[in-house]
């Protein structure tokens, strides 16, 4: 039970609660949650919603992540996000500025015109 315990909490002369420690309990929430997002009731199932509600468990018991692995994943992911985005839809983006891009750019400029001429005075 002692090995649980320091499992859980991190065990002060192995790793401390540092990033192996983190990776541990990232890894069980996300077992977890797999495991049972697989369970069915009725035919309806949460699926991947599970690893939320696991992590929320696991927060509750004060199984806390290292910082630096946090800000680290924190960014990480949203690299991922902007990139697969990029991947979606920048090929149309270029056939979209080409059939409409000189009406777009003529509108943009003068929505700004009348925009600069109104706030002329306020803005300084």
């Amino acid at each position: 039970m002692e090995l649980l315990k320091n499992l859980f909490e991190g065990y002060p002369n192995l790793w401390g609660g540092g990033v192996a420690h983190s990776v541990l309990i990232l890894s069980l929430v996300i077992a977890f949650g797999i495991m049972l997002g697989k369970i069915k009731i009725s035919g309806i199932s949460l699926g991947v919603t599970w690893i939320l509600f696991v992590g929320i468990v696991f927060g509750h018991f004060n199984l806390n992540l290292n910082e630096h692995l946090l800000h680290f994943l924190k960014e990480f992911g949203l690299i991922l996000f902007v990139y697969s985005i990029g991947l979606q839809v920048g090929p149309g983006f270029f056939s979209a500025f080409k059939k409409g891009g000189l009406p777009s750019a003529n509108i943009s400029s003068s929505v700004k015109r009348s925009l600069y001429e109104s706030f002329q005075g306020e803005l300084r």
